[in-house]
C-alpha cells in the first residue's frame, strides 16, 4: 500500500521486439497502454545532465512511482499525451535505514519519430 496519494496516472506499454509487420518482418513493437497510478514525474534537479544506461542516454524526466511498480527498459510511458522511453531498471528506494518502501524513481528520454 502507498504512503503517499496517487494523484496522476501515466499509460504504459510494455516493449517486445519480436514483433511481426505487414510484410512478415520482425520489428520492435509495443502493446496498448495500460493506465497506473504513479506519485508524480518532473525533470532532474541538477546542472549536470542526468545520464544513464550504457549508451548515456540524458534522463529527461524522472517518473516517481509507488512501491510494487513494473516496467522494463524499453517500455514507453506516456504522460498528457507525450510518449518517453524507459532507460534501465527503477531506481529502487526499499532498502533504507528507516524501514519502509518509498517506491522508486524510472528514468525516462524523449522518444522520436
Amino acid at each position: 500500500m502507498s504512503e503517499f496519494p496517487l494523484l496522476f496516472t501515466v499509460g504504459h506499454s510494455t516493449y517486445s521486439a519480436g514483433v511481426e509487420d505487414a510484410w512478415g518482418n520482425t520489428t520492435q513493437g509495443w502493446a496498448d497502454p495500460v493506465e497506473k497510478p504513479v506519485y508524480g514525474w518532473g525533470a532532474p534537479v541538477t546542472s549536470e545532465p542526468k545520464v544513464a544506461g550504457h549508451d548515456r542516454d540524458v534522463v529527461e524526466i524522472e517518473l516517481m512511482v509507488p512501491p510494487g511498480f513494473a516496467c522494463a527498459p524499453q517500455d514507453r510511458m506516456v504522460l498528457d499525451g507525450v510518449e518517453f522511453e524507459v532507460i534501465g531498471g527503477i531506481e529502487a528506494y526499499d532498502h533504507n535505514p528507516f524501514g519502509w518502501n518509498p517506491g522508486g524513481i524510472v528514468n525516462l528520454k524523449s522518444v522520436s519519430g
